[in-house]
């Protein structure tokens, strides 16, 4: 049975309107039976909140609405998550690429001539330079690992919206 949202719908006869193509009088009466049938929640639409998932009931007479039959919450919901995950896989890589740059930009400035000048004048700064290359060296490897391992994350969730919402 396909289903669709409660949208804040004031009567059941409104509800038959969104769900269902140019009802006549009788059989918009036919369409609210089965409604309520279907979704005895409704009987008393001030306690059902927006959102909530309502049942199209079969009523071979009667044609469904294409855009309220396909209004899907679940896979909607799957949809919109799995769009927010991608956003975040693509901004995690930009960030992830900018934080590498920024480590090759030090480091090509600790190995630059003009710096290693400036170091001999100080062996503190020296063994500095020393130790902050070492820690762009790791900082690089993590940055790449947790790309790795977060894009991976994102990939098997993606892979699970796609399969529970099949």
């Amino acid at each position: 049975m396909p289903i669709t949202s409660f949208r804040g719908e004031k009567s059941v006869a409104e509800i038959a309107d969104f769900m269902f193509e140019r009802l006549t009088p009788k059989q918009r009466e036919k369409a609210e039976a089965a409604i309520l049938k279907a979704n005895p929640r409704l009987n008393d639409l001030s306690t059902l909140p927006r959102g909530a998932v309502l049942q199209v009931p079969d009523v071979p007479e009667l044609r469904p609405k294409a855009r309220r039959t396909a209004d899907d919450p679940p896979a909607r919901i799957a949809s919109e998550i799995g769009e927010a995950l991608t956003g975040y896989g693509q901004q995690l890589a930009q960030r992830t690429q900018q934080g590498q740059a920024d480590n090759k930009a030090h480091s090509a400035l600790i190995r630059s001539d003009a710096f290693k000048r400036a170091l001999e004048k100080s062996p503190e700064l020296k063994e500095q330079a020393a130790l902050t290359t070492k820690a762009l060296e790791l900082r690089g490897k993590e940055l790449a690992e947790r790309a790795k391992t977060v894009e991976a994350a994102i990939q098997g969730m993606l892979k699970d919206l796609k399969a529970a919402s099949a």
